[in-house]
């Protein structure tokens, strides 16, 4: 089974990023944002959904998002910042308290940065020593500005 890493460590990925969308979802599955909202009644239990870069969570207002387990946002490519804003947006708009899971072609050294902005999964290609990863899960012992976990800037953390 293919691994992970999930809040700083490395565990078994339970779940099936799918991006075939004429493939059948079951409770194990991550399926497109698109897919899930034109087809929520026919389409059953899904772990999670997943969102395209360009497609927003504008269209997840009003959705009880607590349903899914994990939310995936898809970076098509590594210089494509959008799936940032997303991760802020499901955490501090739609009040979203489950996995984020990045997916896609985001680079290991980025994940300190997404992690800021509120993922707490990753999910990298088959070819990232998910050990090296590891030791990039958090590059920065103190950040001057706040962030999705604790919005305060450094001068008002100081005791």
């Amino acid at each position: 089974m293919p691994k992970i890493i999930k809040n700083g460590e490395i565990v078994e990925n339970t779940y099936v990023w799918q991006q075939d969308a004429e493939a059948t979802a079951n409770e194990n599955s991550i399926v497109s944002m698109q897919k899930w909202l034109d087809n929520q009644d026919s389409v059953g239990k899904v772990a999670g959904i997943w969102i395209d870069a360009g497609e927003g969570v504008e269209p997840l207002a009003g959705v009880d998002l607590n349903q899914f387990d994990v939310i995936g946002v898809n970076f098509p490519t590594f210089m494509d910042g959008r799936g940032f804003s997303y991760a802020r947006l499901l955490r501090e708009r739609l009040n979203y308290q489950g996995e984020i899971r990045a997916l896609g072609a985001f680079m290991a050294d980025q994940q300190g940065y997404l992690i800021r902005c509120g993922f707490n999964s990753f999910e990298f290609a088959e070819d990232v020593n998910l050990d090296i990863a590891l030791t990039l899960n958090k590059p920065f012992s103190v950040a001057y500005q706040g962030d999705v976990a604790d919005p305060r800037p450094i001068f008002l953390r100081r005791g």
